[in-house]
């Protein structure tokens, strides 16, 4: 090991290395959470995102477009911003077993919380106007 002119150490080609792959992983881990968490340009209220007991509905596959969140075990009537529009969803449970529940011309998709769907099935894409 070398000594600055200050008498410090200089960092060793080792470091450097370590130091380049910590800042590769967290630019990875940043960039990983960016695409999953809603779009900044997208309108609604999805402010409990990663929460426990909460849904999300989006008017576009993959989770993107306009989201509109709702407490799990609450009915909740969609407003105009998403209603007949949803085409995916995602959930985090609050216990064990707890569903998901998205009901629309009179049909009824049900999920367990936690699954995430960013694709919903044709038979009910653009049909929900509630949650429960």
């Amino acid at each position: 090991m070398s000594l600055s002119s200050a008498g410090k150490p200089r960092p060793t080609a080792a470091k450097a290395v370590k130091a380049v792959k910590a800042s590769i992983v967290a630019f990875a881990t940043a960039a990983a959470l960016g695409a999953v968490a809603p779009a900044a340009h997208a309108t609604g209220n999805c402010t409990h995102y990663g929460q426990a007991g909460y849904g999300q509905v989006f008017t576009d596959y993959n989770y993107a477009g306009d989201c509109w969140e709702f407490q799990l075990g609450t009915w909740t009537v969609f407003p105009v911003l998403v209603n007949h529009k949803v085409s995916s969803l995602r959930s985090w449970g609050s216990y064990s077993g707890q569903k998901v529940n998205l009901t629309g011309d009179g049909l009824t998709f049900t999920a367990g919380a936690g699954e995430w769907w960013p694709n919903l099935p044709d038979w009910f894409n653009d049909r929900a106007n509630a949650a429960y």
